[in-house]
């Protein structure tokens, strides 16, 4: 495994830790980031939710994936999709209504597989247009706004919008260097 994706997986085993911790409740961790798609899935045998070196056990289809998410069908009947990366069949995802505010972003996600399907546990944006993109929990530090990542490392925004500005407490994903005013941005749960 490269070093760069097994640091990206360690950081994203974490986070599902990290983030059940800070929200008190199960179901919010299963909308965390998730580990990168190939070579980058959870140790056999362990629960790509619980911090990394545990030893709690996972599903025997416990997947990773990275993808474009598409919503399919009508309005009435929704179907989310992953259009994953190497280009191969897309797979319907099953899992939180916060997917469907995700369309067209770049996303990394966990889940159990079955078939064409994913019950997805967790993901996090990952790029919005091939725009690089941070994923995080807003939160205010004075007069500052920043941006929480799973990992506990706080981003501070420059010129934040007023649409982030009234949704502090609420996850949220911002693309471009954090160094400069967002290039986009959008409220995920």
């Amino acid at each position: 495994m490269q070093p760069r994706r097994a640091a990206r997986l360690a950081l994203a085993l974490a986070v599902g830790a990290v983030a059940a911790c800070h929200s008190g409740s199960r179901a919010a961790a299963t909308e965390l980031p998730a580990p990168v798609a190939g070579e980058a899935r959870a140790p056999a045998g362990t629960d790509a939710r619980a911090p990394f070196g545990t030893d709690a056990r996972a599903p025997v289809g416990t997947d990773s994936l990275e993808g474009i998410v598409r919503v399919v069908g009508i309005d009435a009947l929704p179907v989310v999709t992953l259009v994953p990366d190497d280009a191969s069949r897309s797979v319907t995802l099953d899992g939180p209504p916060s997917l469907r505010r995700v369309a067209g972003l770049r996303i990394a996600v966990v889940g159990e597989r079955s078939g064409a399907r994913l019950a997805v546990r967790r993901f996090t944006v990952l790029a919005a247009n091939g725009v690089p993109a941070t994923d995080g929990v807003l939160a205010a530090d004075g007069d500052a706004l920043v941006l929480v990542t799973s990992d506990g490392t706080r981003h501070r925004l420059v010129n934040p919008p007023p649409l982030l500005r009234s949704s502090v407490g609420h996850r949220a994903w911002v693309s471009g260097a954090l160094d400069r005013a967002p290039v986009a941005y959008g409220i995920i749960e």
